[in-house]
Protein backbone atom coordinates (compact mmCIF):
# COMPACT_ATOMS: atom_id res chain seq x y z
CA UNK A 1 0.00 0.00 0.00
CA UNK A 2 2.33 2.85 -1.35
CA UNK A 3 2.35 5.82 0.49
CA UNK A 4 5.41 7.78 1.94
CA UNK A 5 5.87 7.91 5.00
CA UNK A 6 4.02 4.51 6.74
CA UNK A 7 7.04 2.72 8.11
CA UNK A 8 5.98 4.29 11.83
CA UNK A 9 2.68 1.98 11.53
CA UNK A 10 4.51 -0.76 14.34
CA UNK A 11 1.80 -1.81 16.01
CA UNK A 12 2.57 -4.49 18.36
CA UNK A 13 1.00 -8.23 18.98
CA UNK A 14 -3.10 -8.79 18.68
CA UNK A 15 -3.89 -9.64 22.31
CA UNK A 16 -6.37 -12.59 21.10
CA UNK A 17 -3.19 -13.88 18.92
CA UNK A 18 -0.66 -16.85 20.50
CA UNK A 19 2.09 -15.45 17.94
CA UNK A 20 2.52 -13.10 15.14
CA UNK A 21 -0.22 -13.43 12.18
CA UNK A 22 1.46 -13.65 8.59
CA UNK A 23 -2.24 -12.58 7.01
CA UNK A 24 -4.73 -10.11 8.04
CA UNK A 25 -7.91 -9.37 6.26
CA UNK A 26 -9.39 -5.79 6.57
CA UNK A 27 -13.25 -5.35 5.44
CA UNK A 28 -15.40 -2.08 4.62
CA UNK A 29 -18.84 -2.10 5.12
CA UNK A 30 -21.09 0.51 4.44
CA UNK A 31 -24.00 2.18 2.61
CA UNK A 32 -24.12 2.74 -1.15
CA UNK A 33 -22.53 5.67 -2.57
CA UNK A 34 -20.74 6.30 0.83
CA UNK A 35 -17.19 5.90 -0.84
CA UNK A 36 -16.17 3.11 0.42
CA UNK A 37 -14.32 1.64 -2.70
CA UNK A 38 -13.21 5.66 -3.25
CA UNK A 39 -11.46 5.18 0.18
CA UNK A 40 -9.52 1.96 -0.63
CA UNK A 41 -8.56 3.02 -4.34
CA UNK A 42 -7.25 6.48 -2.87
CA UNK A 43 -5.25 4.26 -0.56
CA UNK A 44 -4.22 1.72 -2.39
CA UNK A 45 -3.78 3.48 -6.13
CA UNK A 46 -3.55 7.01 -5.12
CA UNK A 47 -6.36 8.20 -7.14
CA UNK A 48 -10.39 7.47 -6.95
CA UNK A 49 -12.67 5.92 -9.39
CA UNK A 50 -14.16 8.29 -12.14
CA UNK A 51 -17.40 7.40 -11.91
CA UNK A 52 -19.46 5.89 -9.60
CA UNK A 53 -20.55 1.74 -10.43
CA UNK A 54 -22.42 -0.29 -8.03
CA UNK A 55 -19.50 -3.03 -6.39
CA UNK A 56 -20.91 -6.53 -5.52
CA UNK A 57 -17.61 -7.41 -3.54
CA UNK A 58 -13.91 -5.95 -4.21
CA UNK A 59 -11.03 -7.88 -3.10
CA UNK A 60 -7.54 -6.27 -2.71
CA UNK A 61 -4.33 -7.89 -1.65
CA UNK A 62 -0.96 -6.55 -0.53
CA UNK A 63 1.82 -8.48 0.36
CA UNK A 64 4.86 -6.68 2.50
CA UNK A 65 8.22 -7.73 3.76
CA UNK A 66 8.12 -7.27 7.54
CA UNK A 67 12.02 -7.94 8.69
CA UNK A 68 12.23 -10.56 6.14
CA UNK A 69 9.25 -12.14 7.00
CA UNK A 70 6.41 -11.73 4.51
CA UNK A 71 3.29 -10.57 6.11
CA UNK A 72 0.07 -10.59 3.57
CA UNK A 73 -2.95 -7.79 4.27
CA UNK A 74 -6.13 -8.34 2.04
CA UNK A 75 -9.13 -5.65 1.63
CA UNK A 76 -12.69 -6.73 1.50
CA UNK A 77 -14.58 -4.17 0.05
CA UNK A 78 -18.21 -5.11 0.71
CA UNK A 79 -21.53 -4.29 -1.44
CA UNK A 80 -23.47 -1.55 0.02
CA UNK A 81 -25.80 -1.60 -3.27
CA UNK A 82 -26.90 -5.06 -3.22
CA UNK A 83 -28.65 -7.57 -0.40
CA UNK A 84 -25.89 -10.43 -0.57
CA UNK A 85 -26.21 -11.52 3.66
CA UNK A 86 -24.19 -14.36 2.92
CA UNK A 87 -21.36 -12.63 1.27
CA UNK A 88 -21.12 -9.96 4.02
CA UNK A 89 -21.65 -12.68 6.78
CA UNK A 90 -18.69 -14.71 5.02
CA UNK A 91 -16.57 -11.62 5.49
CA UNK A 92 -17.36 -10.27 8.71
CA UNK A 93 -16.52 -14.28 10.45
CA UNK A 94 -12.96 -14.20 8.83
CA UNK A 95 -12.35 -10.47 9.11
CA UNK A 96 -9.52 -8.99 11.88
CA UNK A 97 -10.99 -5.58 11.01
CA UNK A 98 -13.60 -3.89 9.76
CA UNK A 99 -13.86 -0.13 8.65
CA UNK A 100 -17.79 1.18 8.89
CA UNK A 101 -18.34 3.55 6.44
CA UNK A 102 -20.76 6.73 5.87
CA UNK A 103 -21.12 9.84 4.19
CA UNK A 104 -21.35 13.04 6.18
CA UNK A 105 -24.25 14.19 4.18
CA UNK A 106 -26.30 10.95 4.62
CA UNK A 107 -28.41 10.51 7.90
CA UNK A 108 -29.75 7.68 6.45
CA UNK A 109 -26.26 6.21 5.81
CA UNK A 110 -24.95 6.73 9.87
CA UNK A 111 -27.62 4.65 10.36
CA UNK A 112 -26.76 2.12 8.63
CA UNK A 113 -23.40 2.09 10.35
CA UNK A 114 -25.15 1.43 13.57
CA UNK A 115 -26.99 -1.55 11.84
CA UNK A 116 -23.89 -2.78 10.37
CA UNK A 117 -21.71 -2.82 13.62
CA UNK A 118 -24.67 -4.91 15.23
CA UNK A 119 -23.82 -7.41 12.76
CA UNK A 120 -20.00 -7.37 12.92
CA UNK A 121 -20.52 -8.15 16.66
CA UNK A 122 -23.19 -10.86 16.21
CA UNK A 123 -21.17 -12.40 13.86
CA UNK A 124 -17.15 -11.52 14.74
CA UNK A 125 -16.24 -15.00 16.78
CA UNK A 126 -13.60 -12.74 18.13
CA UNK A 127 -13.03 -9.22 19.34
CA UNK A 128 -14.37 -6.93 16.44
CA UNK A 129 -11.20 -3.98 16.09
CA UNK A 130 -13.65 -1.20 14.18
CA UNK A 131 -13.02 2.26 13.18
CA UNK A 132 -15.74 4.51 11.77
CA UNK A 133 -15.46 6.60 9.32
CA UNK A 134 -17.46 9.85 8.06
CA UNK A 135 -16.60 10.12 4.53
CA UNK A 136 -17.28 13.38 2.10
CA UNK A 137 -16.04 16.01 4.65
CA UNK A 138 -15.41 18.14 1.15
CA UNK A 139 -19.27 18.34 1.27
CA UNK A 140 -19.51 20.49 4.47
CA UNK A 141 -21.91 22.50 3.40
CA UNK A 142 -24.31 19.38 2.39
CA UNK A 143 -23.39 18.23 6.49
CA UNK A 144 -26.34 15.86 7.68
CA UNK A 145 -24.44 14.20 10.89
CA UNK A 146 -22.61 16.68 13.18
CA UNK A 147 -19.24 15.13 13.74
CA UNK A 148 -19.49 15.67 17.57
CA UNK A 149 -22.65 13.23 18.14
CA UNK A 150 -21.08 10.47 15.89
CA UNK A 151 -17.52 10.98 17.61
CA UNK A 152 -18.76 11.28 21.17
CA UNK A 153 -21.18 8.19 19.95
CA UNK A 154 -18.57 6.27 18.53
CA UNK A 155 -15.88 6.73 20.75
CA UNK A 156 -17.74 6.69 24.10
CA UNK A 157 -20.37 4.87 23.69
CA UNK A 158 -18.96 2.02 21.40
CA UNK A 159 -15.46 2.62 22.36
CA UNK A 160 -14.81 2.35 18.51
CA UNK A 161 -12.21 4.18 16.39
CA UNK A 162 -13.81 7.60 14.71
CA UNK A 163 -12.45 9.67 12.21
CA UNK A 164 -13.83 11.68 9.29
CA UNK A 165 -12.29 12.24 5.75
CA UNK A 166 -12.59 12.57 2.17
CA UNK A 167 -11.66 10.04 -0.13
CA UNK A 168 -12.11 12.82 -2.79
CA UNK A 169 -9.47 15.35 -1.84
CA UNK A 170 -7.67 13.19 -0.18
CA UNK A 171 -7.79 13.81 3.24
CA UNK A 172 -7.15 11.71 6.21
CA UNK A 173 -6.99 8.66 4.10
CA UNK A 174 -3.47 7.28 5.10
CA UNK A 175 -5.00 7.98 8.59
CA UNK A 176 -8.38 5.67 8.48
CA UNK A 177 -5.47 2.60 7.81
CA UNK A 178 -2.92 3.82 10.01
CA UNK A 179 -5.54 4.52 12.94
CA UNK A 180 -7.66 0.57 12.14
CA UNK A 181 -3.84 -1.17 12.13
CA UNK A 182 -3.48 0.29 15.78
CA UNK A 183 -6.21 -0.19 17.33
CA UNK A 184 -5.74 -4.02 15.82
CA UNK A 185 -2.69 -4.00 16.91
CA UNK A 186 -1.58 -5.38 13.03
CA UNK A 187 2.43 -5.35 12.77
CA UNK A 188 3.02 -3.24 9.84
CA UNK A 189 5.99 -1.93 8.06
CA UNK A 190 5.62 -0.94 4.86
CA UNK A 191 9.61 -1.76 2.80
CA UNK A 192 10.27 -0.29 -0.92
CA UNK A 193 8.95 -3.49 -2.63
CA UNK A 194 4.79 -3.94 -2.75
CA UNK A 195 2.86 -6.74 -4.80
CA UNK A 196 -0.62 -5.53 -4.71
CA UNK A 197 -3.42 -7.90 -6.33
CA UNK A 198 -6.65 -7.02 -7.19
CA UNK A 199 -9.72 -9.27 -7.88
CA UNK A 200 -13.36 -7.97 -7.98
CA UNK A 201 -16.90 -9.36 -8.26
CA UNK A 202 -18.87 -6.28 -9.50
CA UNK A 203 -20.60 -4.63 -12.11
CA UNK A 204 -18.75 -3.58 -15.37
CA UNK A 205 -16.32 -1.03 -13.95
CA UNK A 206 -13.83 0.99 -15.03
CA UNK A 207 -9.79 0.20 -15.51
CA UNK A 208 -8.49 0.52 -11.83
CA UNK A 209 -4.96 -0.76 -12.37
CA UNK A 210 -2.64 0.99 -9.98
CA UNK A 211 0.00 3.30 -11.17
CA UNK A 212 3.99 3.25 -10.46
CA UNK A 213 4.28 5.83 -8.08
CA UNK A 214 8.39 6.46 -8.48
CA UNK A 215 9.15 9.16 -5.25
CA UNK A 216 8.45 6.10 -3.05
CA UNK A 217 9.83 3.28 -5.21
CA UNK A 218 6.82 1.42 -5.01
CA UNK A 219 6.36 -1.95 -7.49
CA UNK A 220 3.30 -2.65 -7.78
CA UNK A 221 1.21 -5.14 -10.27
CA UNK A 222 -2.50 -5.44 -10.67
CA UNK A 223 -4.74 -8.17 -12.10
CA UNK A 224 -8.64 -8.59 -12.09
CA UNK A 225 -10.86 -11.12 -12.16
CA UNK A 226 -14.34 -10.94 -13.12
Amino acid sequence: MPVTGRADLLPTIDECSVQIKDHYKLVVLGDAKVGKTSIVHQFLYDKVPPKYSATVEEFHQGEFDLNGTSLTLDIVDTSGSYPFPAMRRLAITTGDAFILVYSIDSQRSFEQVRALRDEVLEYCNRQAHIIVVGNKVDLEDRRQVKKEIAETLVEIDWEHGFIEASARTNVNILQIFKKLMNISKIPMELTPKVLAKQRRKSLPVHNTQPSLKDKTLLKRNSCNVS
